[in-house]
């Protein structure tokens, strides 16, 4: 009976440990740690990227990277580090492929998150608004230095009785002179620029056929003459021009030849 009851135990104790599933388990000692050493940069611009997550994710741990994206670590040659940053696609790299490097310091390459936008159409009319309640100024084009120290503007006439000391030196006053004379060449050179896109020798030239010193002639008697308005169209001045040919071949058939 108890030579039975050893066998019928025996049996149950290889069953029991037959049909147990086999398990495998990774074992971690200190002593296998090593020292990680890297750099995280940027993919396309091979930038640094500084203060990204570097973890071991196994312990729920890591380091971060300093303000040149290097980084050093502890960790098993099985591990791999997850690295995370702002902006970036998180990236898994073995351990064993970084300790293995042989040219230095490895370089961790994160690729940039791109966001397509859809396009905007921004619009804006109106004045800006002035949120002290303050009225906003109107803009003045003149510069600075050659802003009158009197008036904003020509004064009147009447503001002879009311200012009689400013009135007289705004006219009187070397200073004042010479502001308002280098505001009106100023004027003068912009008013040519403008007029000067479709009137100008070449203009002449092809009008009137002239050339050589009757052209240059032809041109100094137009420049005197020529009364354009500053925004004269291509039509003005070919019509003025036209006007002009006619006058001059008149004043010129009326000049007496000279006495040889």
């Amino acid at each position: 009976m108890a030579r039975r009851n050893i066998r019928i135990t025996l049996i149950i104790l290889l069953l029991s440990v037959g049909l147990q599933p086999k398990g495998y388990c990774q074992l971690f000692f200190p002593e296998d740690m090593i020292n990680v050493k890297g750099q995280v940069i940027d993919e396309i611009t091979k930038e640094n990227i500084g203060y990204v997550q570097v973890l071991i994710m196994r312990i729920r741990g890591g380091t971060m990277t300093d303000a040149s994206g290097k980084f050093s670590i502890q960790a098993d040659p099985v591990d791999t580090l997850t690295f995370k940053s702002l902006n970036y696609k998180d990236k898994k790299v073995p351990v064993s492929e970084i300790f293995n490097t042989e040219n230095g310091l490895t370089k961790i390459s994160l690729s940039p998150i791109r966001i397509l936008l859809d396009q905007v159409e921004v619009q804006g009319s109106g004045p800006k608004v002035n949120m002290n309640g303050i009225p906003v100024g109107k803009s003045v084009s003149v510069p600075v230095e050659l802003r009158s120290d009197y008036f904003a503007s020509k004064p009147k006439t009447l503001t002879v009785l009311t200012k009689p000391l400013s009135f007289m030196s705004y006219y009187l006053s070397k200073d004042e002179k010479e502001k308002r004379g280098a505001l009106s060449a100023i004027h003068s050179e912009k008013d040519w620029q403008i007029l000067s896109l479709v009137y100008n020798k070449d203009v002449i030239q092809k009008i009137s056929g002239f050339e050589g010193e009757p052209l240059e002639d032809f041109m100094l008697y137009c420049n005197a003459f020529n009364g354009l308005p500053i925004n004269a169209s291509t039509y003005d001045v070919e019509k003025r021009i036209r006007e002009l040919i006619v006058e001059y071949i008149e004043k010129k058939s009326k000049e007496k030849p000279p006495k040889l």
